[in-house]
């Protein structure tokens, strides 16, 4: 377990999923889009809290994106930060399967090629035999 702590800030979006909440087992977008009021570089953090993740078919993926976009409906999205996490001979490089009470950190900046944005998400998608991950999220501008 990480020995950082982070700030958890109950903002519109930036809590994007409860621990406790149903698996997730298709392609989303997590929880609220988080508005920053306008264009604005912030460095983040998303911490994700796995609770359950399947993998006994030996060939589930779960791909974390944060995203960041200037219009709400993400039509000039782009992604900040990846996350792959699952079974870990179908995750390139990983040797070790994703289990539940793994945590990750993703961390990113809302900007890319001196663009800043004012909306960022977290999209989940997932690949494989029936899969199927349980977990919680939330981002946060501050780390303690």
């Amino acid at each position: 377990m990480s020995s950082k702590t982070f700030a958890i800030d109950a903002a519109v979006g930036l809590i994007k999923r409860e621990i406790g909440l149903a698996a997730v087992t298709a392609d989303a977008y997590i929880g609220t889009q988080h508005d920053q009021g306008d264009a604005a570089i912030t460095d983040i953090a998303c911490v994700i809290d796995i609770e359950a993740c399947k993998v006994s078919a030996g060939d589930e993926t779960y791909t974390f994106r944060l995203v960041g976009s200037n219009v709400s409906d993400r039509s000039d999205a782009r992604i900040l930060d990846t996350l792959e996490l699952g079974d870990a001979g179908t995750v390139p490089i990983e040797t070790v399967d994703t289990v539940a009470g793994d945590r990750y950190v993703m961390r990113a900046r809302t900007e890319r090629q001196q663009t800043a944005f004012q909306y960022i998400d977290l999209h989940l998608d997932v690949e494989g035999t029936s899969p199927s991950i349980t977990f919680g999220a939330f981002i946060t501008k501050e780390i303690c």
